[in-house]
């Protein structure tokens, strides 16, 4: 078999699993991922949207045939982040590599330390939905997602619970609607202008589906608290390693 489908079985897996059990953060896994297989940055990034949203759409399916995703928020998110999306892709040509990398560390850095310090945070809006905080979010993801090649779950599935009157399992459903259509919307743009491997492309949609499917299962089976510190820790690591890696050898 082709060493480069297992290599890509593999990230997938771990890509759909992290989003599966969380709803937020795959993505900020698969970009270093992706780069250990020593894909140029920009191809990295558009093919980890690839993942992120195929991912992501799997997963959603199952809870929207459940009525759990909340359409007027998934809406507003994307609508705001599809142009988003295509201006940090245009931005990214510009900045350097190494601009990006550093940028992209500084992000999971933070990531982790929010889901560290929110482990054990209840939600906080209880009133309707907020449609203008939501549209300025949605604007961000997409910049970010652009750039970086993140879904954005880590930004989308807070907004949710602060400014709409979402449950964290409906927050998490409709994150995974939401960075189905940005992401997915933001790989079209990128398929654009460029061909990447069939065999990457298909080994990380079938690990994705896998591994979304199986993450979704576990996540009713694992506390949400514990769950979300681990996946800090192992954010803070892919961090470290990914600076190492491309800034610092």
């Amino acid at each position: 078999m082709d060493p480069l489908l297992l290599e890509a079985l593999a990230i997938g897996t771990v890509l759909g699993l992290l989003l599966g059990l969380t709803g937020a953060g795959g993505s900020l896994v698969a970009l270093p991922l992706l780069l250990s297989l020593h894909l140029p940055l920009r191809d990295a990034i558009g093919v980890s949207l690839g993942a992120v949203a195929l991912s992501a759409a799997v997963g959603a399916v199952p809870r929207i045939l459940q009525r759990m995703v909340a359409w007027r928020p998934v809406l507003l998110l994307a609508i705001a982040g599809l142009p988003g999306n295509a201006v940090g892709q245009w931005l990214g040509r510009f900045i350097p590599e190494s601009a990006l990398i550093l940028g992209f560390c500084l992000l999971v850095l933070w990531s982790a330390w929010r889901m560290w310090r929110g482990a054990n945070l209840p939600k906080s809006h209880d009133g309707p939905v907020r449609s203008a905080p939501l549209v300025v979010i949605g604007a961000g993801v997409g910049l970010f997602s652009g750039l970086m090649g993140v879904g954005g779950g880590f930004l989308v599935v807070p907004a949710l619970l602060w400014f709409t009157p979402l449950s964290m399992l409906a927050a998490t459903a409709t994150s995974m609607a939401v960075i189905a259509l940005v992401s997915g919307g933001g790989f079209l743009i990128y398929l654009s202008g460029a061909q990447p491997p069939m065999s990457l492309l298909g080994g990380l949609a079938a690990g994705g589906a896998f591994g979304v499917l199986c993450g979704g299962r576990w996540a009713t089976r694992l506390k949400g608290a514990t769950l979300q510190r681990l996946f800090a820790l192992m954010l803070v690591a892919v961090s470290l390693s990914l600076a190492v890696q491309k800034l610092i050898s």
